[in-house]
């Protein structure tokens, strides 16, 4: 049978951090990085090889019995137990995978990695599934198999190929829906993002925030975390229009807004979403021209985005980040 080769993008989310799970609005746009997954006739099992983080990885599982370890490569017995349930019946498959998507930065490479895992041995057993499919079993791999406390922004925008705005509402029964809209600018936002070196602990800065958001109305900690989430979503939607009219001074407005809010509802609140060399490193590189930078994913020292007016002026910047200790990436949002 023929190789089937498949990738899927990072993202960055440019505004409306945490929206997907509180309710809100999110804009997002998607990475150079990314996670490639080639699979390939096997023996009797499902197979992996992997080269994550310079470290190589191998696993094998029976499509029938796959059980669930910890470590990087469990999302694969996952996406076989979420592919199993929907009925599709996966052949022995060789998976090859690689990646240049840092982990645990906020740039939602474990999202990526369900894509592709999930997509590939689909499309090498016969099946194609749809983009809409896709992402609602990718948010089951991770948030119903695994316990990751996350929304469906990340599969969201990491299939969506390109800038996407995303709203959040819930229902009767409490479950928060998704409205997704791509975004084609019609001109290039030139975007940069950084990662710095080592992860931040993105389940304890969403634990603290779930708890004080769910809290009671009379804690100061959970109005200051609400208030924050509703800015970040208020903001995202004041982001896409400006992404949707190539109006880059007033995206870049909204980002530093947001960065604004985000340092002082929830960095000098909270120990886990402390960030303070993510603060000097936004304020260098609006020192630097850029028109917004900020906080990027969960929050911490994790990931940063910033916006400049030329792509000169963002390459510059990015080789700055990188001598400063930071991995760094020209990630423009281009017209399609």
């Amino acid at each position: 049978m023929p190789t089937v080769q498949v990738r899927y993008p990072g993202r960055a989310c440019v505004l409306g951090e945490h929206c997907d799970w509180a309710g809100g609005a999110s804009l997002t746009t998607t990475l150079p990085m990314g996670i490639v997954v080639k699979a390939e006739t096997g023996l009797s099992k499902i197979s992996v090889h992997s080269e994550l983080q310079g470290e190589v990885l191998e696993d094998a599982w029976f499509p029938s019995n796959p059980h669930i370890a910890g470590g990087p490569l469990r999302f694969v017995p996952a996406a076989i137990q979420v592919l199993e349930r929907a009925g599709i019946e996966l052949k022995a498959t060789d998976l090859w995978i690689e990646s240049d998507l840092p982990a645990g930065r906020g740039f939602s490479s474990s999202a990526a990695f369900s894509l592709g895992v999930l997509d590939a041995l689909a499309r090498f057993s016969g099946t194609v599934i749809e983009p809409k499919q896709l992402v609602e079993m990718a948010y089951e791999v991770e948030n119903g198999i695994l316990g990751i406390r996350c929304g469906r922004l990340d599969p969201a925008a990491c299939a969506s190929g390109q800038p996407l705005f995303l709203r959040w509402s819930r229902d009767m029964d409490g479950a928060v829906q998704m409205h997704a809209h791509r975004i084609s600018p019609i001109t290039t936002f030139h975007f940069i993002v950084g990662a710095f070196e080592r992860p931040r602990n993105t389940a304890q800065i969403l634990q603290t925030l779930s708890q004080h958001h769910d809290g009671s109305v009379n804690d100061p900690d959970g109005d200051a975390v609400r208030e924050a989430i509703a800015e970040f979503g208020s903001l995202a939607e004041a982001g896409a229009h400006a992404m949707q009219t190539s109006d880059v001074l007033s995206l870049g407005k909204a980002m530093n807004q947001a960065q604004s809010v985000y340092e002082t509802n929830l960095a000098q609140r909270f120990s886990s979403t402390q960030a303070p060399r993510l603060i000097e490193t936004c304020h260098h590189l609006r020192h630097e021209g850029a028109l917004g930078a900020k906080f990027s994913g969960a929050g911490g020292d994790g990931s940063v985005v910033a916006l400049f007016e030329t792509e000169n002026e963002a390459r510059a910047a990015a080789l700055q980040l990188e001598e400063r200790g930071l991995q760094a990436w020209y990630a423009p949002a281009e017209p399609i």
